[in-house]
């Protein structure tokens, strides 16, 4: 299995512990519970923030657990040599079909998210100045688009133009040139299931709609204008560099 798909299976596992342990008025959802929404939503950040502290230790250990190749030794004998005692289908077990979605969307939201949280900055500080532009991140954007601007344009019409709720990305390929594309739900440009030829998030755009809706109502286009003014160019420019040594761990954080 890739390092990329590894990473994002494992973090969908940490994931679904975190749902498991929200209360059941947090975890029922707006609505679905005894709390008023605007309560829920409180509650939401507050048991979420304290779950991510919690786990730190667990995604550490998953995090070295990917740095490298997660080959099992062959075994001293044959799959079905330790029957009728132990199973032959024992050993030859996989992911059951009815999780691949979950940890799909729970590891796949969890890893956006924790990139989404990195490239951005207050707006007018230090780090959204273009100056912090690194010269290679410059190049590989005038290359492929001709401006930072032009650049961003791209981002912003790929978040507003995607159906439903989603996420728009500049990620770099295997050459170091970069992309804009929309992946709907809590997809990414790392999964196989998106692009036969992955690429890696440099910056990522969440346009759900749970992003922007509180503040901008349905104005997607609004927010994802006003979003441009927090780019963290100083740690996009270092997401770059880590896409080229295909370091995940620098652009994610310890996820």
């Amino acid at each position: 299995m890739a390092a990329a798909n590894r990473l994002i299976v494992l973090t969908g596992l940490v994931a679904l512990v975190a749902a498991a342990a929200l209360p059941p008025a947090v975890a029922a959802g707006p609505g679905g519970g005894d709390l008023p929404a605007a309560d829920w939503a409180a509650a939401a950040v507050h048991y979420r923030l304290l779950l991510e502290e919690a786990l730190l230790p667990l995604k550490r250990a998953l995090l070295q657990s990917v740095q490298g190749p997660l080959v099992l030794e062959p075994l001293p004998y044959s799959d079905d040599a330790l029957q009728p005692v132990i199973s032959a289908k024992v050993g030859r077990g996989t992911l059951p079909s009815d999780k691949e979605e979950s940890i799909r969307n729970n590891g796949g939201g969890h890893w956006n998210h924790q990139l989404f949280w990195r490239v951005m900055s207050p707006p007018g500080s230090a780090n959204t100045s273009r100056d912090n532009i690194s010269p290679q991140l410059e190049a590989a954007i005038v290359g492929a688009f001709g401006s930072v601007d032009q650049m961003l344009s791209s981002l912003k019409a790929a978040g507003d133009s995607r159906f439903g709720s989603g996420w728009s990305w500049v990620c770099a390929a295997g050459d170091g040139g970069l992309r804009v594309l929309s992946t709907p739900n809590q997809d990414n440009p790392l999964m196989a299931v998106v692009r036969p030829q992955p690429c890696v998030p440099i910056v990522g755009l969440d346009v759900w709609e749970h992003a922007y809706y509180l503040q901008y109502g349905p104005k997607r286009g609004d927010y994802t204008s006003a979003w441009l003014e927090l780019v963290n160019w100083k740690q996009v420019s270092a997401n770059y560099d880590a896409a080229r040594r295909g370091d995940l761990a620098a652009i994610a954080g310890a996820v």
